[in-house]
């Protein structure tokens, strides 16, 4: 009798390991999967890039149009569909720029490819809980899905300039990232700014994914709310 609690009790205590596993497993893959679509957003909703167009051009004394066609090369390179090298129409380019975007491109596609592969396990996985009646992911999810871009909004608020340094240390291994504006003048159209428009997009992207899931939890609680009555 005390062997058949024991059992039971194991039993369980790992389904209750493997329910907070799996709704763990689905909060960061909602991170990833709204990281990815912030990202694959900042990168090819152009009209954000262009709206300051005209300040770059100030301050580089470069023609807007120069600075488009260069720019949109770059962009339409950086697509996981193009196969072409890059070659921008009216800049030079140094080997290790070029080796540098070739890196960028790398981590874009991965996060392209992410976009549409979390759904699929997310959904399994939604699926899983659904069939062992837990609902817990529902606020599990945008607890774990606001933590990190809230951390991140924070620091870049206080520190942008270094918390840009130190994402490129970690994620690239090399020291391309540092062009030279003789070398590869494009960086002259990719001031500072640009890049935290670019963090502000994928924060901003995370935090309405929050808040979608958050709404999800309180319907889901007040249809079980009714049922109850």
């Amino acid at each position: 009798m005390n062997d058949n609690i024991l059992l039971s009790w194991l039993i369980n205590k790992n389904n209750r390991f493997f329910t907070w596993l799996t709704n763990g497993a689905i909060g960061v893959l909602f991170l990833i999967f709204f990281i990815s679509l912030g990202l694959v957003f900042a990168i090819n909703f152009r009209p954000f890039y262009y709206m300051g167009m005209e300040r770059i051009s100030e301050e580089t004394d470069a023609p807007v149009e120069m600075i488009k066609e260069n720019y949109d090369a770059l962009i339409d390179w950086c697509s996981p569909f193009c196969t072409e090298e890059l070659d921008f129409p009216s800049l030079p380019e140094s080997a290790s720029g070029i080796s540098h975007f070739v890196e960028v491109k790398v981590i874009f596609n991965i996060f392209f490819v992410m976009l549409f592969v979390t759904p699929l396990f997310l959904a399994g996985l939604i699926f899983m809980q659904y069939k062992r009646g837990s609902s817990f992911w529902m606020l599990a999810s945008p607890v774990i899905v606001c933590v990190l871009p809230l951390l991140i909004g924070l620091a870049c608020a206080i520190d942008f300039n270094r918390i840009f340094v130190l994402f490129h240390q970690i994620v690239f291994n090399n020291d391309d990232w540092l062009f030279s504006p003789t070398e590869d003048p494009i960086i002259l159209f990719l001031p500072e700014r640009f890049f935290m428009q670019c963090a502000l997009i994928i924060v901003g992207t995370v935090l309405l994914g929050c808040i979608v899931l958050l709404a999800l939890y309180f319907v889901h609680k007040n249809k079980q709310k009714n049922l109850v009555q």
